[in-house]
């Protein structure tokens, strides 16, 4: 019977239409409290929370009845608090965002509330490895375990116009199959053979990455060198003797 009570609500939430929504933000990993009522005035008979879409049961409170266990993606890490209308979650993953809705009963009346859980992750700090040929520098930023997923954004000082840079790697986003949180990798292609020096550095979300310098390697002139030069002559003279002879100079080149 009771089973049965809860699939109703399960199955209502179709027909909920509402334009008040509470935002509310958590971190991956971190903990957040889910406000079903602003209401602790008043005591509630019951208090249901679940997924919006798809309607999963998640956990909740009965003051004379037994309810099902929580949803096995939330058991362990949920605990509603009926005095002051709320559910806390705990160790927050990405597939946690979304629209959740709570079921307030009190003796006379019932309330509604749906509330989206928007969930973020900060990226590591970006790493920038530059790489330079015949006046041509690729400059690769990368940054991974974000949520959810961001571009780069590059910081070039001087500014320069796009004739003199240029995206040359815009793919999409990896995802780490266990974690689900995102990696992001960019390269761009920096002229540098009229001998501009810039100062540059890319961020991914809040994430920073430190300055590099971007230049032209100059091409050495190689010096002239000295090699000494040893000879070793034979002289044939006419009674047939050989005779050794030695001659040494330098030479430059």
């Amino acid at each position: 019977m009771v089973y049965r009570c809860v699939t109703l609500f399960l199955l209502s939430i179709q027909f909920i239409q509402s334009e008040e929504v509470t935002m509310v933000i958590g971190e991956v990993g971190g903990a957040v409290t889910l406000p079903c009522t602003t209401d602790v005035q008043r005591l509630p008979i019951h208090l249901y929370v679940q997924r919006y879409d798809p309607a999963e049961f998640i956990n909740g409170y009965h003051k004379t009845r037994d309810l099902p266990p929580p949803h096995p993606e939330y058991a362990n890490r949920t605990q509603v608090d009926h005095t002051q209308g709320t559910m806390k979650l705990w160790s927050i993953r990405p597939s946690d965002e979304g629209l959740y809705l709570c079921h307030i009963g009190y003796p006379t009346t019932n309330d509604e509330k749906i509330i989206h859980l928007n969930v973020t992750a900060n990226y590591s700090i970006p790493d920038v490895t530059v790489a330079c040929d015949n006046g041509i520098c690729l400059v690769t930023c990368s940054s991974d375990n974000g949520y959810p997923p961001r571009d780069v954004e590059w910081s070039l000082n001087p500014p320069l116009n796009q004739s003199h840079w240029r995206v040359v790697n815009s793919s999409g986003w990896g995802r780490d199959p266990v974690s689900m949180l995102f990696s992001v990798v960019r390269s761009i292609s920096v002229n540098c053979s009229s001998g501009l020096r810039l100062n540059l550095s890319c961020a991914v979300g809040g994430a920073l990455s430190q300055e590099h310098t971007v230049s032209a390697r100059k091409t050495r002139l190689r010096q002239p060198e000295v090699i000494k030069v040893r000879m070793t002559l034979l002289v044939i003279e006419e009674t047939d003797s050989i005779v050794p002879w030695k001659w040494d100079r330098q030479d430059k080149i």
